[in-house]
């Protein structure tokens, strides 16, 4: 059998020190992650920049898991007509924001410096609404969250599930191509 042997007591200044040491660290991790928005979300007003940004004051916000068209970008219609869906996007998400104060949870902070949100105005979650309302689609490469709003929107045909649309990851993708080829053609 092994012998224990009795164990020396902590001194009371050993003791202090850790206890100093956790709260620093505690700290520390609360002031990040009230930095980051974690611990207190942002509420008030907020302005629709395109169909998944806002803007309060200085700092922009971008929409967690959902991807809208892009502010210039066109779709095409039933009739097989082209409409500014990028700014009828928008328009919604104005009509939505407008209507009452937000309450926002932040998720994270993207490479623009955006904080990525999750907004409500009461019951409603304003990014899930967008998408049911088929003025965004699921944005899966952030998650799944709002495929079930999305599939309800295309089956009743709304927003832009009404004709044909470039995605706006799509459609970005070749804006940035045809800038590159245009600059290069211009050297």
């Amino acid at each position: 059998m092994r012998r224990r042997w009795p164990r020396k007591p902590r001194s009371r200044g050993r003791s202090l020190v850790d206890a100093l040491i956790f709260l620093a660290a505690l700290a520390l991790v609360a002031f990040g992650a009230e930095r980051i928005g974690w611990l207190f979300p942002e509420t008030g007003s907020f302005t629709a920049v395109d169909g998944d940004s806002l803007r309060k004051g200085e700092q922009d916000y971008r929409l967690h898991g959902i991807d809208a068209p892009e502010l210039h970008q066109s779709c095409t219609g039933a009739d097989g007509r082209d409409y500014p869906c990028g700014r009828m996007a928008r328009d919604e998400l104005r009509r939505l924001v407008n209507a009452s104060a937000l309450d926002c949870a932040v998720r994270d902070t993207d490479r623009y410096g955006r904080r990525v949100v999750t907004c409500r105005a009461g019951d409603m979650d304003i990014n899930a609404e967008m998408v049911r309302r088929g003025w965004a689609i699921a944005y899966r490469r952030h998650g799944t969250a709002y495929a079930e709003a999305e599939k309800e929107a295309r089956a009743a045909r709304r927003g832009i599930w009404q004709g044909d649309f470039e995605t706006p990851e799509r459609w970005r993708e070749t804006q940035r191509r045809g800038l590159t080829r245009g600059a290069l053609a211009e050297d």
